[in-house]
């Protein structure tokens, strides 16, 4: 049976991290509220990522997506004058797109596994995390004279925030912390990606430029790198863009300071070794202007 971590590489999320443990805790606790997955780490959509490929990888039937926007909730209400005589009345208002998208999960989760993300959940309303919270530990949602059922072992609500919950609603959730800077759980060595013993010395000279740059990157991450080692790289510029291309998290303005300059210029002849190019007839050492990464 694969592993988490591989099923949500299948699914698009790559991570040097195993999420089992929080997942298997997420699942397996007795709670007596709607099961719920708070997603933290730092802004941007990785988290939106892990979100999707999670609970695809756990195989629910059904997974909904909401995503909560500044702009209003619905238009500001206008008069209608009256119908004629001959005419219907006027019909009822439109649903607000967060009662609709609640209560298809509700309804689905009647008979079979739903999960149901709200994303950018900080810039909701505060009233709606009222709204939620009361969901979560009711298993009812309501709006208009419509009162709809979660059913409890069913429903996953996954929860995505760049601010910090609102207290109630986070002490009802699970909270896990995704990021990109865990590194492997064991060393990437040239047995990890099918490489002769020789591509050590090659390998060593990637992970201290990683390492310089505060990044961890995956096995197929490396691949990547490595395979543009092989076709593509000749020069430090070369290998700056297809790190910067491959390797999810790299600083673009930190890659090109100064001191990495320096970083890349220590580990080149390492790279330039394994390849079989003599560095010290200074080819490649030498940047172009219009050779800069981009």
């Amino acid at each position: 049976m694969n592993s988490l971590r591989q099923k949500l590489a299948e699914h698009g999320f790559l991570s040097n991290e195993d999420y089992a443990y929080p997942v298997r805790c997420l699942l397996a606790a007795h709670t007596d509220h709607l099961r719920c997955l708070n997603v933290t780490g730092e802004a941007g959509r990785r988290k939106t990522a892990f979100a999707h490929a999670l609970t695809h990888a756990l195989d629910f039937e059904h997974v909904l997506y909401h995503e909560f926007s500044e702009a209003p909730e619905q238009p500001q209400p206008v008069r209608v004058p009256p119908p004629l005589e001959d005419e219907e009345q006027p019909g009822e208002p439109p649903v607000n797109e967060l009662d609709r998208i609640v209560s298809e999960a509700c309804a689905l989760s009647e008979g079979e596994r739903t999960a149901l993300i709200l994303d950018q959940l900080h810039k909701a309303p505060f009233r709606q995390h009222l709204r939620l919270t009361e969901f979560i530990q009711t298993q009812l949602w309501s709006y208009a004279d419509i009162t709809l059922k979660a059913h409890p072992q069913n429903l996953l609500l996954v929860l995505l925030s760049d601010e910090p919950l609102y207290h109630t609603l986070q002490h009802l959730s699970f909270n896990l912390w995704v990021d990109s800077g865990h590194p492997p759980e064991e060393p990437i060595t040239p047995a990890t990606l099918g490489l002769a013993e020789n591509a050590r010395g090659m390998l060593e000279a990637l992970h201290g430029i990683f390492e310089q740059l505060n990044v961890s990157p995956t096995a197929d991450e490396y691949r990547r790198v490595v395979h543009d080692v092989h076709v593509n790289i000749h020069s430090l510029a070369h290998l700056k863009t297809s790190i910067y291309g491959w390797v999810e998290g790299v600083d673009r303005r930190h890659l090109t300071s100064e001191y990495m300059q320096q970083v890349f210029e220590r580990h080149w002849p390492a790279i330039t070794a394994y390849l079989g190019i003599d560095h010290d007839s200074g080819e490649g050492i030498v940047l172009r202007e219009d050779d800069q990464p981009r």
